[in-house]
């Protein structure tokens, strides 16, 4: 399933992920059937249980796309863990530095020693630390993914809660131009305000959460029904 998204993110071509904001494997294989490329299993922010995480990556297997998890913590066993009951990705948040992007592909070709190049693995930037290591990070090899975290960013910036600020979508903007000069793939978060922009600027991993799908479809319908 990883093996498709990263043919498309070889050749250049966008891609989007989905955030799962419930704890629903139906959904994530309704996800899949709709034609997007990956689910995301946010752990970090979410009170998923590792049955349920199992549940909703063997739902990805099912729809034929790869399920990326984000855990709550940057633990060597617990990315294996994941691993073992079905992620087929990483999205590790706070990669501050190169020798932090090192340990993390690491851990992942440790966990899963056979088939670790099957594995998806997104480093995630989420501060003025990472975004000023950003070009030494980039010579690490192994990452598949440099995702950029606007409002971790913004907060640790002074920001918090405003990641639209100009000073942030500057600091933003030139990491996007970094990793995007240097031939990597750069994510973001998106909604349908900022889709158009990203790509754009280059960015080729799209994350969108399902409350803007199910946001946006409402309106379309309220739309219609007062016509």
């Amino acid at each position: 399933m990883s093996a498709a998204m990263k043919e498309k993110l070889s050749r250049g071509e966008a891609v989007a992920m989905v955030g799962m904001r419930y704890g629903a494997p139906g959904l994530v294989e309704r996800i899949g059937a709709l034609g997007f490329d990956a689910a995301f299993i946010d752990c970090e922010k979410r009170s998923f249980t590792m049955e349920r995480i199992e549940d909703m990556c063997r739902a990805a297997r099912v729809a034929g796309i790869p399920a990326i998890v984000r855990p709550w913590a940057n633990e060597a066993g617990l990315i294996s863990r994941l691993l073992d009951i079905g992620a087929d990705g990483v999205m590790i948040a706070s990669i501050d530095n190169a020798d932090a992007a090192r340990a993390l592909v690491a851990d992942v070709r440790y966990a899963r020693y056979a088939d670790h190049e099957s594995k998806i693995i997104i480093g995630m930037i989420e501060s003025p630390e990472a975004v000023d290591h950003l070009a030494e990070m980039l010579t690490v090899d192994g990452i598949d993914v440099w995702f950029i975290g606007g409002n971790d960013l913004a907060q640790r910036m002074g920001f918090p809660g405003a990641a639209s600020r100009p000073e942030v979508q500057a600091v933003i903007d030139n990491a996007i131009r970094l990793i995007v000069d240097s031939n990597h793939v750069c994510g973001a978060l998106v909604d349908y305000d900022t889709v158009q922009l990203r790509l754009q600027q280059g960015v080729r991993f799209l994350l969108l959460n399902v409350d803007t799908l199910l946001a946006g479809g409402t309106t379309q319908f309220n739309r219609v029904l007062d016509a």
